[in-house]
């Protein structure tokens, strides 16, 4: 664990976070960074983050030692990238902080299986005092992202550096990338018919007539909306910024003034009604009603038997799959032959865990794993990620096996390893230097830490 990455230390922080619950720490000041302290509640916080995120409940003495070390030197770095972002007057404003806050939030929602009162429960506190209590935590967070930043914003890495970073890493440590698969798809979407448009723009409206007779919108909500992380919670999506909702949702959302409700909004992933519960500045929490429309039965077996045929134009090689996913796929992704991109990665191929993750039917790696680069699928169901029923035919365009990284298969990720290794000897020797010239305290329990004596620490 030693000296994986000072860079770290951001997730030592959200962890650290997810912490708070945390009952009966006894608090002390256990060292003073300029301005700023650390005391033994964060140390503690940020310890019982850390083995809560890596499932390790328990650790050998001589481990727990080692692991409370490095957890205090990130803090100690923490707080210097902190006091000298102050001192360079580096400003984050509230509404990077409350988007921050709402994205983290969200996230251990749906972690935690999308129940708001599950993560109150964790918390011991209401999501509204879950916020307040992160505020600054965020702040600090976000302010120690920016000065690494800062740190870092110059620094390149030319192809001589990668090739000597590779060379530096023992044989027996070079990593094993997993297997990899790089795929393909022709998307066919069921037609909606007009009448259940119609329908379902029907019932949303005599649901928006209703509220405005008087009945409560969150009862809607929770009883009709399928929209699963919002719903049961009356709707409500929580404070947002532009760029984060669908483009027609969003125009109609930002038009509203407190209170008001829109008329039905269409977007990929249904029909909607909105209603506008606070704005702040340029950040808006709004809650929906969403219904989705359903494709018959006979429009199912429709876009099935188009793509079979779709198939038996593969199977007799009347067109590649590229030619047939530009001709006839309904997904944007036609243009490049159907090649589907990770959404973890933003590059083609997935890792096992990242396809079973990106899947929402988790049958594709059961369905691929056994095929040859050129196989492809038959016609099989599908989820889009706007939660709509579709069909696709899957092809594998290449498998990586699992081998050990090497410079002409995977330079990019040694590039990327490389250019990290290089901005982490940066921010050491920065903090290094800086040690020097800021007035630094620290607790004498920590005196047999390898830090102190690296960094030079005078107790």
């Amino acid at each position: 664990m030693r000296k994986q990455s000072i860079i770290v230390v951001l997730f030592i922080l959200q962890v650290g976070c997810m912490a708070q619950g945390a009952k009966n720490v006894i608090d002390e000041i256990i060292a003073t960074v300029g301005s700023r302290i650390i005391t033994r509640s964060d140390l503690e916080y940020a310890v019982q983050g850390f083995k809560y995120s890596s499932g390790l409940a328990t650790l050998e003495a001589d481990e727990e030692t080692q692991l409370r070390c490095d957890i205090i030197e990130q803090l100690i770095f923490q707080k210097l990238l902190i006091h000298q972002a102050e001192l360079d007057s580096i400003l984050i404003t509230d509404a990077q902080v409350n988007e921050r806050l709402d994205y983290n939030l969200k996230e251990q929602i749906v972690q935690i299986g999308g129940d708001v009162k599950k993560l109150e429960q964790y918390y011991g506190k209401s999501l509204a005092e879950i916020k307040a209590d992160s505020r600054e935590q965020m702040r600090d967070e976000y302010l120690t992202e920016e000065m690494q930043k800062k740190l870092t914003a110059d620094l390149n890495i030319i192809n001589q550096e990668v090739k000597d970073y590779f060379k530096s890493i023992p044989q027996d440590s070079v990593p094993v990338i997993p297997v990899e698969y790089e795929l393909a798809q022709i998307v066919k979407t069921p037609v909606i018919s007009e009448a259940e448009k119609i329908s379902i723009k029907q019932n949303l409206e005599n649901m928006r007539d209703r509220v405005l007779r008087g009945e409560n919108f969150s009862t809607f909500a929770r009883m009709y909306s399928e929209d699963p992380g919002s719903a049961m919670k009356g709707g409500e999506i929580g404070f947002t910024g532009r760029g984060e909702l669908f483009p027609e949702f969003e125009t109609a959302a930002y038009a509203l003034k407190p209170g008001e409700m829109s008329s039905v909004v269409e977007t990929e992933a249904g029909y909607h009604i909105i209603r506008m519960l606070d704005r702040r500045g340029d950040r808006i929490n709004v809650a929906h009603i969403l219904i989705k429309p359903k494709p018959s039965p006979e429009a199912m077996q429709a876009a099935k038997s188009f793509l079979d045929s779709v198939y038996t134009l593969l199977q007799t090689r009347q067109l590649s799959f590229d030619s047939a996913a530009l001709l006839f796929s309904d997904m944007p992704d036609k243009t490049s032959g159907g090649k589907i991109v990770n959404p973890y990665t933003a590059a083609y191929g997935f890792q096992e865990a990242q396809l079973v993750q990106y899947d929402k039917s988790k049958s594709l790696l059961y369905l691929v794993e056994d095929m040859n680069a050129g196989d492809y699928t038959r016609t099989i169901p599908m989820i889009t990620e706007s939660g709509n029923q579709a069909y696709r035919i899957v092809c594998l365009k290449t498998k990586r096996p699992e081998h050990r990284a090497n410079l002409t298969d995977d330079y990019e990720k040694i590039r990327n390893a490389a250019f990290e290794s290089k901005k982490q000897k940066t921010l050491i020797q920065w903090a290094k230097n800086k040690i020097k010239y800021t007035h630094l305290k620290i607790n004498p329990d920590f005196r047999s830490c390898s830090f102190v004596e690296e960094w030079e620490i005078e107790f």
